[in-house]
């Protein structure tokens, strides 16, 4: 049966939650948050959310998957779902996302509002603060120009006119794509399996000639690593278990890869990659398994190796 949105003037809006065996309040309270605020809400299980009770939330639909596929297959699958049912957005969360009241509906007006200004928008996202920090701190916005990659601090943005900056890159939290978009040959690539599923998705819809934009009206607290990140030398640096250490190690080098990848670009990123494999041996725990997983990463990445971790 094919969901109809109430209002039929307004764009059918989905959202999309990817659980990878979550909190189950966390969970339950950000279904509960989006309940209100979307058509449709579709709780995908990469694991570990069948003993959640999801149907406490009106509106969300269960999608179990039978393992672990990664964060791009599953990505897939809910919006396979909710274009099926006629969403015209999809929003992507996220299992410990906590979006504000009317986030949906304020990047789905600026997305629309550059809809009929004729600008070919893939997707919005929200400006970003550490929610575990006691002050707000802001996390960038980055945009390539002339060959230099720029940051974009929201913070120094707030005195002016514009609602919304172009960014070279989103992250999966809070996004909000539409689908006409992903239907352009813009699945999700699977084989990243997490780290960079959101970053080559951002790249190659503008290879393709979308934009990308990030709403300064609207502001999400999130918290991008498993602890609060370490200050070095003015570089935040993200703690991570020695599994996602692998993928990020290995996922950076199949992306710079990537035709669309610009020199500037992969520049950056392989000089912060070696940055990072000899600061996560300063402050990291648990060294050698770091080690072992970043090599394990770079060989993989050198050789093309895709998909889940081989156990």
């Amino acid at each position: 049966m094919t969901y109809t949105s109430p209002d039929p003037s307004r764009p059918s809006v989905a959202a999309v939650v990817v659980g990878y065996f979550p909190e189950p309040a966390i969970l339950l309270a950000l279904l509960a948050r989006l309940h209100e605020q979307v058509d449709q809400l579709y709780l995908v299980d990469n694991g570990g959310c069948d003993q959640i009770d999801w149907r406490a939330t009106p509106k969300c639909k269960y999608l179990p998957l039978d393992k672990n596929y990664g964060l791009g297959y599953a990505l897939n699958k809910g919006f396979e779902a909710a274009i099926q049912d006629g969403a015209h957005y999809v929003a992507t969360f996220d299992q410990d996302s906590a979006p504000p009241d009317r986030l949906i509906a304020s990047l789905l007006a600026q997305h629309e509002l550059l809809h009929t200004q004729g600008v070919q928008c893939a997707a919005i996202g929200p400006t970003f603060f550490d929610r575990r920090e006691a002050d707000k701190v802001y996390f960038p916005f980055y945009k390539e120009s002339s060959g230099t990659i720029e940051a974009i601090i929201p913070a120094d943005l707030n005195d002016t006119v514009s609602q919304y900056v172009e960014v070279d890159v989103l992250i999966t939290s809070g996004m909000l794509i539409r689908t006409a978009a992903w239907l352009d040959t813009l699945r999700y690539d699977d084989g990243m399996f997490v780290d960079y599923t959101d970053t080559e998705w951002c790249f190659r819809a503008r290879s393709k000639g979308y934009r990308l934009f990030g709403s300064m009206a609207v502001q999400m607290g999130h918290a991008l690593s498993d602890a609060p990140p370490v200050r070095l030398f003015n570089l935040n640096f993200f703690h991570y278990s020695p599994l996602r250490r692998y993928y990020y190690f290995r996922n950076t080098l199949l992306f710079c890869k990537k035709p669309y990848v610009s020199s500037a670009w992969r520049n950056r990123l392989l000089v912060g990659l070696g940055i990072r494999f000899f600061a996560s041996l300063v402050y990291e725990n648990r060294r050698l398994s770091q080690l072992k997983m970043m090599c394990k990463g770079i060989w993989s990445g050198l050789h093309n190796k895709s998909g889940a971790y081989p156990t």
